[in-house]
């Protein structure tokens, strides 16, 4: 069973709505070990350690017509993952949720994909 706050890897789910906001909607692209996306507007998570670096967890948003701006940081391990996604409302707000992936054993017997947090308020740094 799928947890309510899960979407499994190559599939479209939502992420937890903050106050007042309609809660974004992702396509969590295939888990793949070494980075690889053809997906149109997909954003990969970028390496927590080394930003010029992508991890191979990538999503691509739905229905960018709310929420834009969208980023992804994190780290893989041979089993699981973890990492945070933001993203920016039409008046510039940033939240942020964080991930935890999993992809060990078998994908038919067991789930593979990502947990989302709730979301929380983001800090934007000044340029």
């Amino acid at each position: 069973m799928i947890p309510t706050d899960s979407i499994p890897f190559n599939g479209v789910g939502y992420l937890p709505a903050p106050s007042g906001h309609p809660a974004p909607q992702i396509y969590l692209c295939p888990y793949h070990p070494v980075f690889e996306t053809g997906s149109k507007g997909a954003v990969a998570f970028r390496d927590e350690d080394d930003e010029s670096k992508n991890t191979p967890y990538t999503f691509t948003p739905m229905k960018p017509q709310y929420w834009n701006s969208w980023t992804a940081v994190g780290w893989e391990d041979c089993e699981v993952g973890h990492g945070w996604i933001s993203a920016c409302t039409p008046d510039g707000e940033r939240f942020s949720w964080e991930v935890r992936l999993q992809h060990d054993g078998n994908p038919r017997l067991e789930f593979w994909g990502a947990c989302f947090g709730e979301a929380f308020h983001a800090l934007e740094l000044a340029k």
